[in-house]
């Protein structure tokens, strides 16, 4: 089992602490939606130098690992996440959803570095040092690398792919829950125990992000084609827009999730049954049958994070578009006015049991 000291957990501490404060001071600064591209060679300098210069070699060992990168582009997106998805327009939704299929994706395929860089420790640290200013990069509003490679790279190269993979792997996940039964899970369970460590770790990282990130992809390809050919505005909702949420919940309660193991496998990674619950806790976020990323999302995460109150006016909101939608639009002025009265008189009531 692995020991931290003092200073590590301090470190860590103020590492925390520092991303939370950021986070915060980053939502009051507006994101480029195409940053020029004198930025990004700017950015790269700016970084290099920091890195050689200005940041001790103690901080830059713990900093530059699997566990700085983690942190950083894991607890800023996720409280981004939270922040956007408690709010009225769907905007931040798609900004923040680009930021995970780049970030998961480069997670997932850069996953076997960490078995390279045990015996090549000279290049891991050079390659850290390269994961974390790409994931600041992606993260930065003045940046916004996420919406770059989104934009020049997903949406033109990715979307028509990931639409036909979507589509199969649909398929495959229905015809699975139509024919896998209780004893077909026991010797599933069974089997998937058996395999070696690294072996599990990897079908549970795949189970988390291979079809999310295909259908997060589609979702951001159909509410761009949505917008596009009817001239919707980005609050509108649709049923794109709202996939689009699902999946930006579901990428922030996983990632938690993966953080959570990715931590605790040093501990207790070698007991079988830990990877079962990861696989298990995985489906339990994914699944439609339990929506749990979304009963994650709403019970713990916004308390949590105080955004109760924002969520409630976005759930209003989208119920009077909801209303909106069912009544023809004679009806709707209508409609809209009582529903008015009916908040005023929700209030006159408030009022009297105070005083």
């Amino acid at each position: 089992m692995k020991e931290l000291s003092v200073e590590k957990w301090a470190l860590y501490g103020a590492a925390l602490v520092t991303i939370v404060l950021l986070s915060v001071v980053l939502q009051r600064i507006p994101r480029w939606r195409k940053p020029p591209l004198w930025v990004h060679p700017v950015y790269a300098a700016i970084t290099a130098a920091i890195c050689r210069l200005l940041i001790p070699d103690w901080i830059q060992d713990e900093l530059f690992s699997p566990g700085g990168v983690l942190l950083v582009g894991t607890i800023l997106p996720v409280y981004n996440s939270i922040v956007a998805l408690c709010t009225v327009s769907f905007r931040d939704d798609e900004v923040w959803l680009q930021y995970w299929i780049t970030w998961g994706s480069l997670s997932f395929l850069t996953e076997f570095m960490d078995n390279i860089t045990v015996y090549l420790p000279q290049a891991g640290e050079h390659w850290y040092e390269f994961e974390l200013f790409t994931v600041l990069w992606l993260v930065l509003p003045f940046t916004n690398g996420a919406a770059v490679v989104y934009d020049s790279i997903t949406k033109p190269y990715l979307t028509p792919i990931a639409q036909k993979l979507a589509i199969k792997m649909q398929g495959w996940i229905q015809l699975l829950l139509s024919l896998v039964n209780t004893s077909y899970l026991w010797t599933v369970w069974y089997l998937f125990t058996w395999l070696p460590e690294e072996q599990r770790r990897f079908i549970v990282i795949a189970v988390g992000t291979a079809y999310p990130l295909a259908a997060s992809i589609v979702a951001l390809g159909m509410q761009a084609d949505n917008i596009a050919g009817k001239t919707r505005k980005l609050a509108t909702v649709t049923t794109e827009s709202l996939m689009v949420t699902k999946w930006l919940t579901y990428w922030a309660t996983y990632m938690l999730l993966f953080v959570a193991m990715d931590y605790l496998e040093n501990f207790v990674g070698h007991i079988r049954g830990f990877y079962s619950l990861c696989v298990f806790a995985t489906l339990y976020l994914a699944l439609p049958m339990f929506d749990g990323a979304e009963v994650i999302f709403r019970r713990v995460l916004v308390p949590l994070t105080g955004q109760y109150e924002t969520l409630i006016l976005r759930d209003i909101w989208l119920m009077k578009q909801d209303i909106l939608a069912k009544l023809p639009e004679n009806k709707q002025k209508n409609m809209m006015t009582r529903a008015s009265a009916v908040f005023a008189e929700i209030d006159e009531m408030l009022n009297d049991k105070e005083s």
